[in-house]
């Protein structure tokens, strides 16, 4: 008997499983019924009986076998991802993983060990975890797409295991006023007729992102109807939550030039000039500073400013606060102005008898019992 109910974490699962060896030679496969693991095991017994080579695992009797990365891809464009703001990024990143495996490895050779030798490639090319676990994603997006249109008659769910890697928090990059103005006066002060246009453009972008903290499909995606006085309107977003971003007149005004001249910047312009201004402040190795560290920026300064980080939360369009706490770093200086503004309002609190009758500092019990301003002595005493 070479058919077997298939059991997962030790309870069936109501599939079968084929498992079949003939010297050095083994077959496994899975199969949702009965009769078609038998009709499996049949065709791969008759191929060893004539010494041909079997059906590759997962390959039913009679499936086409010319499925492959080079075959479906071209048939998954127009239809896989259209119309989002990665559509471009999903298929850069998928066809790299077409050329790690090859582009003429079929679909239904792609298993856990194709998997792991994506992630080793993209380890060796200094990927980072979250960037890999992007990788991973589109990979099986375009499984499962396929699967669901018979390009790939293999299942996914229990023959391939994703190693998503644990992404760590890490430290937040942001831009420093020093390399801000580099990245400036390398975009302004191009010359050559060609590039000058597009990197001023890319500049204006920069500028705007920082001030505003938008990710960057939310800026390249604008359009003068989201633009209402100083606010601009995000309808679309990565949390799916629209939201408000306030803008100085100056701000406004340059992402208004962008989008009314049609100079916005593609992400290939984008990510060119990027690379270009980044290695010409010599931060060329530096694989933290990618535009995104916009964002960073943006939120860092608020934080730095003292905005409320409710109000934060709000501006950057996070779902989570723990989110935006993340930027909440503490600085030396931080805390030696917190130390300052403790010391001013102890000293106005016992200056001003009404200040002090308004704003009374926490009660020194728990049920309000001795109530009353304290001295400076008092709170070095404590």
């Amino acid at each position: 008997m070479a058919i077997y109910p298939d059991k997962k974490d030790g309870k069936l699962t109501g599939r079968f499983r084929v498992e079949l060896q003939k010297g050095k030679q083994r077959y496994r496969k899975r199969w949702d019924t009965y009769a078609e693991a038998q009709k499996d095991e049949a065709a791969v017994q008759a191929a060893w009986e004539a010494g041909e080579t079997p059906p590759a695992p997962g390959a039913a009797p009679g499936a086409p076998d010319v499925h492959t990365f080079g075959s479906v891809i071209p048939l998954a464009k127009g239809k896989l991802w259209v119309g989002q703001s990665t559509e471009e990024t999903s298929w850069a990143r998928l066809e790299k993983v077409a050329g790690i495996l090859g582009r003429n490895t079929r679909l239904d050779d792609v298993d856990t060990q194709a998997v792991d030798r994506v992630i080793t490639a993209l380890q060796k090319a200094g990927t980072a975890d979250g960037t890999i676990n992007r990788y991973l994603s589109h990979l099986r997006t375009f499984l499962v797409w396929a699967k669901r249109r018979k390009y790939r008659t293999v299942p996914i769910k229990d023959e391939i295991e994703f190693a998503w890697r644990k992404e760590s928090v890490g430290r937040i990059r942001w831009i420093t006023d020093k390399e801000e103005q580099g990245l400036r006066e390398f975009l302004t002060t191009r010359t050559d007729p060609k590039g000058q246009g597009p990197a001023l453009a890319v500049w204006k972008l920069i500028y705007v992102a920082i001030r505003t903290g938008c990710r960057r499909d939310e800026l390249l995606t604008a359009e003068l109807s989201q633009i209402n006085g100083t606010r601009l309107h995000l309808w679309e977003t990565k949390t799916d939550t629209p939201r408000t971003v306030p803008m100085t007149q100056e701000t406004t005004d340059v992402l208004l030039d962008l989008i009314r001249s049609g100079t916005m910047p593609s992400q290939r312009s984008l990510r060119s000039w990027w690379d270009r201004a980044k290695a010409a402040i010599g931060l060329a190795k530096d694989d933290e500073f990618v535009f995104h560290v916009t964002r960073h920026t943006c939120a860092t300064r608020l934080v730095d400013a003292g905005v409320n980080v409710f109000v934060i939360k709000e501006w950057m369009g996070h779902k989570r606060i723990e989110t935006t706490l993340r930027y909440a770093h503490v600085k030396p200086q931080n805390l030696e102005d917190a130390l300052v503004r403790v010391g001013d309002y102890v000293s106005a609190a016992n200056e001003n008898s009404r200040f002090s009758a308004n704003n009374s500092l926490p009660h020194a019990h728990p049920t309000g019992a001795g109530m009353g301003s304290l001295s400076p002595e008092r709170v070095v005493a404590a």
